[in-house]
């Protein structure tokens, strides 16, 4: 297959799921840009919304994705299925705590 071949089955796939995209796009975006303009960094102080809500959102993600995908977590049964449910769990807890950072830098912020 081509590379574009595999670029046009993405999109198809991936057309579905284009508003949950843009929505998440937004939800991760809109933080980022209002904490940044005041003073917000990764290396900020985040609070404790941002240390303990991500590792929640990761261990909720290893049952929850899979129910999503209309399966259930006795059907990962070979390693690569585990690589692949760990590797959206541990995404899905980076995205968490991007979101919930500047959230609770700004809640914070004296002043």
């Amino acid at each position: 297959m081509t590379f574009f071949g595999t670029l046009t089955v993405v999109w198809y796939s991936a057309l579905p799921w284009l508003w949950l995209i843009a929505l998440m796009l937004i939800v991760l975006l809109v933080p980022q840009v209002i904490a940044r303009m005041k003073g917000y960094s990764f290396g900020s102080k985040g609070g404790m919304g941002s240390k303990y809500l991500p590792p929640l959102v990761f261990i909720l993600a290893l049952f929850l994705v899979p129910m999503q995908t209309q399966s259930s977590i006795a059907y990962v049964n070979t390693w690569v299925d585990w690589m692949n449910l760990i590797g959206a769990s541990i995404g899905l807890g980076i995205y968490a705590w991007l979101v919930f950072h500047p959230i609770c830098f700004l809640r914070n912020k004296k002043g």
